[in-house]
């Protein structure tokens, strides 16, 4: 994970049950496992994870969430530790709480997020999202952003998302803006498609843990794709794979995962 504030891909689930809850409203909760393998270019060495990604439905309107992740990235190792909330508000509103803490330079020290969507038109199948994060990093960079999206349920299965984040890093007070892109298909329990295409400013990015490891003020962009299948009704697999460049290495790689319902 990089220090540019990425807009983060909404997880299938999550974006799923906010446009359609009743859809999810059959399982208490959802545990998931996997791991992940980038390679980097021009000697930048390998990322390697493995992560532990879990939901807990309390009741009809909030969902608890959690990951676990153990990384190694640049030559170092990094755990971070992740927690949130989702809550139903009403038929219209709804929002989610999450903080993380990482252990390594390529891990925020501590990061939170709030985010409140409200759901538009007679129909209510599009979805306004308002969201701010706070970033502070171990060496003393932070980040503060706004984040500003549209998710929209079409006919036939179709999502489709757009969106930017506003930030600003210190010291310096530099701007590091970001937009995106997304598509999704599919249908609950059965399967679904994901793509997702990223690009902006990095304010600054750390590759090592010294003070000479330090990328700054560069654009990158980052290209995913999501595929998530149900074996059966309670549990399946999901693949994800990701191209990201920027003008000092390129990243690909894929993350693999399996998912239990319950």
């Amino acid at each position: 994970m990089t220090r540019k504030l990425r807009l983060p891909f909404i997880g299938l689930a999550a974006l799923l049950a906010a446009g359609q809850p009743t859809a999810q409203a059959d399982n208490t909760g959802t545990v998931e496992a996997g791991v992940l393998h980038h390679s980097l270019s021009d000697g930048f060495g390998t990322w390697n994870q493995q992560f532990v990604r879990g939901s807990l439905r309390t009741s009809d309107a909030t969902v608890w969430n959690a990951d676990l992740v153990n990384a190694r990235q640049f030559g170092a190792h990094g755990a971070l530790v992740v927690g949130g909330v989702t809550h139903v508000f009403n038929e219209d509103w709804y929002g989610s709480l999450a903080a993380s803490h990482g252990s390594s330079f390529f891990f925020p020290q501590s990061r939170g997020d709030a985010v409140i969507n409200r759901k538009l038109g007679d129909a209510r199948n599009v979805i306004a999202t308002v969201g701010v994060t706070a970033v502070n990093a171990r060496d003393g960079h932070r980040d503060r952003s706004l984040l500003l999206g549209l998710s929209w349920y079409l006919p036939n299965a179709w999502v489709l998302q757009g969106g930017t984040r506003i930030n600003r890093s210190n010291p310096g007070g530099v701007m590091a803006n970001a937009k995106y892109i997304a598509a999704t298909w599919g249908y609950n329990k059965q399967q679904y498609i994901a793509l997702r295409y990223d690009m902006g400013e990095e304010a600054y990015q750390y590759i090592g843990a010294g003070s000479a490891d330090l990328l700054v003020n560069f654009r990158s962009s980052v290209v995913s794709g999501t595929w998530r299948k149900w074996l059966a009704p309670t549990y399946g697999f999901q693949l994800r794979a990701e191209a990201y460049h920027n003008p000092f290495y390129d990243r690909r790689g894929l993350e693999a995962a399996l998912f239990k319902e319950f």
